[in-house]
């Protein structure tokens, strides 16, 4: 693990002639623009030797020079950015986009000259490698320099590493069923991710409303501000500039993560003021409600029990009755979830690159179905009860509707692809639709051949090619057709 006050580029013999610097937070101003200081450059200390891509985490190349140079991302044509770009500090917030510039020398203190390049990385890993990280090369040359003198006087080589990725659960579940379990969280380091759990279990039947605590919003989106700050800090401790991450969220989680975006301090100079979400994958997630819970929340206070995988009434009961709240820990979620709930009206339409993915019990989880239906023709005492009819009007996953699970984003079902394992271009842009596919795996039944969200493979896959994707697959916000924020902070 390297210092974050030791050069990684220098040694015991000699002194580097080029330092690779992080301008966070020192060198951005309020704004989440880099200032335009060279003093304040040159007295940088702390070293990197990367960054992550998340085209947001700048990294300042400091190098002793009386001359002007060029700077230039090896093996790659100035205007190919899928590398990264470069600029001089002056230039470094205009919309100048290179991989190559030329940028002057500048006196600092001592009578000594500098010249300061700014790196910016891409803003995706493109690499579908499971390596956490790859090599990219800077090649600096003296700008003036004769024909028969442009030698590269450095080759700066920069990692490039992968965003790391936070995991956050729904509601009453915990990071070890969704995700461990799962062998998501296995998958994922496998492909060369570094990955974060945001578990909020013992308070995970309380509300998911954005500001019902004062200061953190709610105990899920705390759990979210605390990891997402453990994965930026291990990336520093190992010399990565890092200012976002990637969330990954099932069902409520993704709510606590869109909750997050709107936290008055979600945009700060440590992420220059961009957020602290890179991208935001929901699976399963009710963004405009789950419509069950207004059934459920009608019955709280009538007795029933469970035998075996159904819920009956407490007249039919061969073991004791409880109140339906005691079977559901109600401490509020469940109200919290009927759409237009108060929690809703102050859930704001969310501007992170986003992408949502839906599942559907249909055309195969029959059985799972069925039991579903069951379950809520007792709870609602109408053996007539018809389960997406009369509880989702919609196409669902047997806990939320697709119409909910889509987040205001176009209607795609996720064919099967010609191509095992799939290709990037096997998922379709902004959202998919899973078939034969159930909201949690305790809903299966008898059913053959059906996943669960989490624990679906062809998700999980799907997921990492995403990771590794260009901006063109994402959405720009989720949640179109929620409340727009008054201040338009988020």
């Amino acid at each position: 693990m390297q210092n974050k006050n030791v050069n990684p580029s220098s040694s015991s013999s000699s002194k580097s002639p080029y330092s690779l610097l992080d301008p966070n937070p020192s060198l951005i101003d309020e704004n989440g623009n880099l200032i335009n200081d060279i003093n304040l450059a040159a007295s940088l200390t702390t070293y990197r030797n990367g960054t992550i891509t998340d085209g947001v985490s700048k990294l300042i190349l400091l190098i002793d020079s009386n001359d002007p140079l060029q700077f230039s991302i090896n093996h790659t044509k100035p205007d190919d950015l899928s590398n990264g770009m470069l600029s001089s500090l002056s230039q470094s917030n205009v919309n100048n986009l290179s991989s190559t510039n030329d940028v002057n020398p500048h006196n600092v203190s001592h009578g000594k000259s500098v010249v300061a390049a700014v790196y910016t990385p891409p803003g995706s890993f493109n690499q579908d490698k499971t390596a956490d990280h790859r090599t990219i090369n800077v090649n600096v040359n003296v700008s003036n320099a004769n024909d028969a003198d442009t030698r590269t006087l450095h080759k700066v080589p920069i990692q490039l590493y992968r965003p790391p990725v936070v995991l956050i659960h729904g509601v009453w579940t915990n990071s070890d069923e969704t995700w461990n379990k799962s062998t998501f969280k296995e998958r994922l380091e496998k492909n060369g991710y570094k990955v974060f759990l945001a578990d909020y279990a013992a308070h995970n039947a309380k509300t998911f409303h954005p500001y019902a605590i004062p200061e953190i919003g709610n105990h899920g989106i705390d759990s979210l501000r605390k990891e997402i700050a453990k994965a930026s800090n291990s990336c520093h401790n190992q010399s990565i500039a890092a200012a976002q991450v990637d969330v990954i969220a099932h069902s409520m989680g993704g709510l606590m993560a869109r909750g997050f975006v709107q936290q008055p301090n979600y945009k700060r100079k440590e992420n220059f003021m961009k957020g602290s979400i890179h991208r935001l994958i929901t699976i399963g997630t009710p963004h405009f409600g789950g419509h069950l819970s207004e059934f459920v929340y009608h019955h709280l206070d009538d007795w029933y029990c469970i035998e075996g995988i159904h819920i009956t009434p407490a007249q039919n009961c061969k073991v004791e009755p409880k109140k339906l709240r005691t079977l559901y820990v109600n401490e509020g979620v469940v109200e919290a979830l009927i759409p237009g709930s108060d929690a809703y009206s102050h859930l704001y339409q969310t501007n992170v690159k986003s992408y949502a993915i839906a599942g559907s019990w249909k055309p195969n989880a029959n059985d799972s179905h069925e039991s579903q239906e069951w379950n809520y023709q007792f709870i609602t005492d109408n053996l007539g009860f018809n389960l997406d009819r009369d509880g989702f009007h919609d196409d669902n996953d047997l806990v939320v509707s697709i119409t909910s699970q889509l987040g205001g984003l176009p209607y795609q079902i996720r064919q099967p692809g010609s191509n095992d394992p799939p290709n990037e271009e096997d998922i379709p842009n902004k959202s998919a639709i899973y078939p034969n596919t159930v909201h949690a795996s305790f809903l299966i039944k008898r059913d053959k051949d059906i996943s669960s969200e989490t624990y679906s493979p062809r998700i999980q896959e799907d997921i990492i090619i995403l990771l590794n994707s260009s901006d063109n697959k994402f959405a720009n916000a989720i949640g179109d057709g929620s409340p727009r924020h008054p201040s338009n902070i988020e």
